[in-house]
């Protein structure tokens, strides 16, 4: 047993040990109707602070162990209001609830404080932290897909710790940040945190900003909406006694799906047959007799995961101390061998009253990422590194080092998985600590310093043992990069709320932040090491000098800002929000924008208030509300604005010397992309809340866009950052929650999101289309294009294969083979070329939706999480070589059913009849459907009976299961169609090649709390 092990085994040895105390005391009573004095079956009992719990019975009967007879009951059940019953030493308890039509008490977090939900203007979309909770994933973006309608999020690959891409409510920039910024208990930390930095279970909840006016207040970078997670703080029974949590799961992820592509046999068949026909020497003398090797099955395997975390929360005995510890260690595997992250995290979160006036706090995050790094290309796999009649091993026991078809060098997979080093190190810390003055109730001053420092080393070493450094005779070579980086920001605020008389609500915030950031770097690789031994760690034995590089970097950024919000309110019916902020940032230093102002204006009309609504007596609440205003972006790389020196080297007294020439002109007019939005947003609820419902249309135009332009050569250079060109996002949102059954020790509700963007580029500048990425030989396969979305994906359409010679000269198109690929000839004039091209699909959805579903009985709970989208394209990059292309690379299983002299209406090409890959323009053979319904997530909780059992230690003690990924359903032909061939490319969208995959999770779990 390792040390962590029995780490872990203490850890569960002291809580279950502690469960055998003998306190507890027994309270009963019945429940019933205030009106009517009928029993309420179904209605919720908790001991307040407490995970304690229980329902009453058909009769309205309750029985439950109390910690003490001082602590207070709470009643809770859909359509009644809350009651809240101290016990005071009784243990027979009777109440009476009364019914209510909609509890307005919900609390959000928005931009620099709270609102009660039926007060805000904007437009927020709230998660709770008890959606995420254990759910087995290192990233919270992994596990927000589908639960918030205009937030798409697509995992870009399956590697453990691999990143998301999040676009809230569409993309907005070509080349400037399109990702939304994140705010973590009320610090900015930007829109590149690391996210494997934060453990899921201390989350309490998440607010996603998406409208100007919730978004403004985050100035320059809130044009892409602002993500805040708020992580929790202190719990307790009773002030003075603490809430210790410990929980563990460990499961195991397997590979949903595969590529169907030929075997070892087979594909030396095709390579004989193809080699036939083009009238060359057959490469197999017994095609049956060849290795057969399942090459994805080599170099993956089921991988474990698991989590282990405590955590302890309370308040002090005079409540002036709230407190949060966490600790938490995760380990997952990847699903190709040797991949995998480990992290070490530890939280505290405190809170103290220094007295009557002044408040102070900390939230401080450290964390320790472990990751190595996926050492296989599985594309290139996929391609042709990794034939299935490549052996892994040659006769003399050493890996192979050629593809056998063409004997061309390319890399073993299962070499680079035993002999190769590639490893990232992190450590983050996360801090905020605020001093907060409360000269009188109305008035709060505030003040907070947050400080973020970021270290990373990178090592990579490729010994000379690869079979590619073996064939060339090249020794090893490593690299060793150290990367840190510190930002501070303070932020001061000052919040007065009043009232004047009945019907006037006043609360104004104002605020001056000052932030900071520092980066630097150092890199250094050497090649031709003699041996292996020490691999990176003693880079000065590389002995090529030529090839060896050593490099270093520094930036920095500064960015001040002063904001301020009003909300008004009259007769707590017609609501008015003004929301402005002026950002002033170094990126623009230099030119005649430094600052820029963002202001919004929103206002809301709570219908359901009017008494011409309540005479209704449809709605608990209907409210109507719009918005409009500005948000800008700064996401480009410091002094942009600014003339920029390269290095270079010159001949001077024939001697090379070093020299530095201009490497971009000036730009003293760039300024900030801005968006303008609207946005028409309806709230309802009917029923006692047992439907409520969220509609929003927004529409949003980002003006001014910053793009790399081609200028006259003559000024000596090729291209100038400028301000130009728009894109316009339009689409409409829908929130609905229903519950479905109460009462009878039975519930079930549920969530359903559903929401569609509608992005267009208006200008570029002058351009009518630009092309953005050539994924394969056969030309420029995604383009933006003036009318169309961001971006198209273009080709020629693929008709098929060429059935006869006759077929071919009514064509006119020369040069085609009988059973070859046909393509259709556009402008008609006899070639098929680039300006064949048409617009053949987009990445972006009809819509994307989230389905969840909640069942409790009695003590059993069980979630089901559904996620997908519908109508979107993918551009499937392997298809060019893997149905048209040589057998030098991997072919579909469906190329068995290739043209041939007996089987003339395939539609498959005939094997030799594609010269080369670049003849094999982009098609529509290449772009498939991206539509999919995924079993996203799946939880089933028992929480076990520990009063019944006399464990009267354990405020609860449950087991869990969970799943992840369980089914897939998706035409898709590779692994996956929400994996990205170009990651997180603001322009490259929906394009793949078979990237690392997702997998299926199983884990199983047990929570404690005493």
């Amino acid at each position: 047993m390792d040390v962590k092990q029995k780490g872990v085994t203490v850890l569960f040895l002291l809580v279950f040990g502690m469960c055998f105390q003998t306190y507890g005391q027994e309270v009963s009573g019945t429940v019933t109707d205030t009106e009517t004095g009928k029993v309420l079956p179904g209605v919720n009992i908790l001991v307040k602070e407490t995970d304690i719990g229980v329902s009453t019975d058909e009769n309205g009967e309750f029985e439950l162990s109390a910690p003490s007879l001082q602590d207070t009951l709470v009643f809770s059940f859909i359509g009644y209001a809350t009651q809240k019953v101290p016990i005071n030493g009784r243990n027979e308890i009777n109440v009476q609830m009364e019914q209510e039509t909609y509890s307005a008490e919900e609390v959000v977090v928005v931009g620099y404080g709270t609102q009660r939900k039926e007060d805000l203007t904007g437009s927020v979309s709230s998660v709770s932290g008890e959606e995420l909770t254990n759910i087995p994933a290192s990233r919270v973006d992994g596990v927000l897909q589908g639960r918030a309608a205009g937030v798409r999020v697509t995992q870009t690959s399956g590697e453990p710790g691999a990143g998301s891409v999040i676009r809230i409510r569409g993309s907005n920039s070509i080349e400037g940040e399109n990702s939304p910024l994140y705010v973590i208990d009320g610090a900015i930390v930007g829109t590149n945190f690391n996210l494997n930095n934060l453990n899921t279970n201390d989350i309490e909840s998440i607010e996603i900003l998406k409208d100007a006016t919730a978004t403004a207040i985050y100035g320059t970078r809130g044009s892409n909406g602002v993500i805040l997670i708020t992580t929790k703080t202190g719990r307790s029974v009773e002030p003075g006694d603490p809430q210790i949590t410990f929980n563990t799961y460990s499961g195991m992820q397997s590979m949903m799906n595969s590529v169907d592509l030929l075997n070892g046999p087979q594909h030396a068949a095709y390579a004989n047959e193809d080699a036939r026909y083009r009238g060359a020497t057959e490469p197999f003398s017994d095609p049956n007799n060849v290795p057969n090797i399942d090459w994805i099955d080599q170099i993956t395997e089921s991988a474990p995961l698991s989590s282990t975390e405590i955590s302890i929360s309370g308040q002090s005995a005079d409540q002036d101390i709230n407190y949060y510890v966490s600790g938490n260690y995760f380990n997952q595997r990847g699903l190709i061998r040797e991949s995998g992250i480990e992290r070490y995290n530890f939280r505290t979160n405190f809170d103290l009253d220094l007295s009557d006036k002044f408040t102070t706090g900390l939230r401080l995050n450290a964390a320790r990422l472990n990751k190595d790094n996926n050492k296989v290309n599985l594309s290139a796999a996929l391609y042709r590194t990794a034939l299935p009649e490549r052996a892994i091993r040659n006769d003399e026991g050493e890996f192979t080092a050629t593809n056998p078809v063409s004997a061309s060098v390319y890399r073993n997979p299962e070499a680079d998985i035993q002999l190769k080093s590639d490893q990232n190190y992190t450590t983050n810390i996360l801090a905020s600590a605020y001093l907060e003055f409360t000269p009188s109730e109305n008035l709060v001053i505030r003040s907070t310093f947050s400080p973020k420092i970021r270290y990373t080393k990178f090592n990579r070493y490729n010994p000379s043992q690869l079979p590619e450094h073996r064939i060339i005779n090249q020794g090893g070579d490593g690299r060793v990069e150290v990367s840190t980086s510190t930002e501070i920001l303070n932020e001061n605020t000052v919040n007065y709320s009043t009232s004047i008389g009945n019907n006037h609500d006043i609360e104004l915030l104002g605020g001056f932040t000052w932030e900071t950031s520092r980066a630097e770097g150092v890199n250094a690789r050497a090649f031709g090491f003699a041996n292996d031994a020490l691999e990176y760690n003693d880079l000065s034995t590389g002995s090529d000098p030529t090839r060896n590089v050593v490099d270093s970097g520094w930036g920095s950024y500064q960015l001040v800002s002063w904001l301020g919000r009003s909300n008004y309110a009259y007769k707590s019916k017609y609501l008015l929000t003004l929301v402005g902020r002026v950002d002033g940032s170094s990126r623009f230093a230099g030119s005649n924008n430094e600052y820029g102002f963002f202001p919004s204006a929103a206002v809301a009309w709570r219908l359901g208030q009017e008494p011409f609504i309540e005479d209704m007596e449809l709605f608990d609440v209907l409210k109507l509300r719009a918005s409009y205003g500005l948000s800008g972006s700064q996401a480009i790389n410091s002094f942009r604005s600014l003339a920029l020196l390269d290095g270079t080297s010159a001949y001077f007294n024939n001697t090379e010397q070093s020299a530095v020439q201009s490497g971009r002109p000036a730009n003293k007019s760039l300024k900030w992309e801005t968006s303008k939005q609207l946005d028409i947003g309806l709230e309802a609820s009917l029923f006692s809340g047992r439907l409520s419902f969220e509609a929003d249309y927004y529409w949003k135009k980002t003006e001014d866009l910053l793009l790399n332009v081609q200028i006259p050569r003559q000024t000596g250079f090729q291209s100038k950052l400028q301000n130009l060109g728009e894109i316009k996002n339009q689409g409409l949102e829908f929130d609905i929650n229903t519950v479905n059954v109460t009462g009878n020790n039975f519930e079930w509700s549920s969530t359903f999101t559903i929401f569609g963007n509608r992005n267009e580029v208006l200008d570029l500048g002058g351009s009518e289309y630009i092309d953005v990425v050539s994924p394969t030989s056969g030309g420029p396969g995604g383009r933006l294009i003036v009318g169309e979305s961001v971006p198209v994906f273009v080709g020629v359409e693929y008709l098929g294969t060429w059935k006869s010679q006759q077929q071919i000269d009514e064509s006119g198109q020369s040069a085609q083979q009988v059973g070859g690929p046909r393509f259709k000839d556009t402008d008609g004039d006899g070639e098929v070329t680039v300006e064949d091209f048409e617009v053949l699909g987009s990445p972006q959805p009809d819509f994307s939706f989230g389905f969840q579903n909640s069942f409790n009985y009695k003590r059993w709970k069980l979630d089901i999480f559904l996620q997908g989208t519908y109508g979107n394209e993918i551009y499937n990059s392997l298809t060019q070589s893997a149905f048209f292309g040589r057998p030098e690379a991997n072919k579909y299983k469906s190329t068995l059913d290739r043209w041939t002299p007996q089987n003339t209406d395939s539609d498959v090409p005939r094997a030799g009849t594609v010269a080369t890959l670049s003849s094999v323009y982009s098609n529509s053979k290449m772009v498939e459907d991206g539509s999919h319904l995924r079993l996203k997530n799946l939880r089933l909780n028992y929480s076990l009976p520990v009063q019944k059992w006399g464990l009267s230690g354990f405020k609860d003690l449950s087991v869990y299961f969970s799943g992840s990924n369980l089914l897939l359903f998706s035409d898709f032909q590779l692994f996956d169609p929400e994996v990205s061939q170009y990651g997180d490319s603001n322009t490259a969208v929906g394009f793949s090649q078979g990237e690392y995959p997702y997998g299926r999770t199983l884990t199983l779990g047990i929570r404690a709390t005493l």
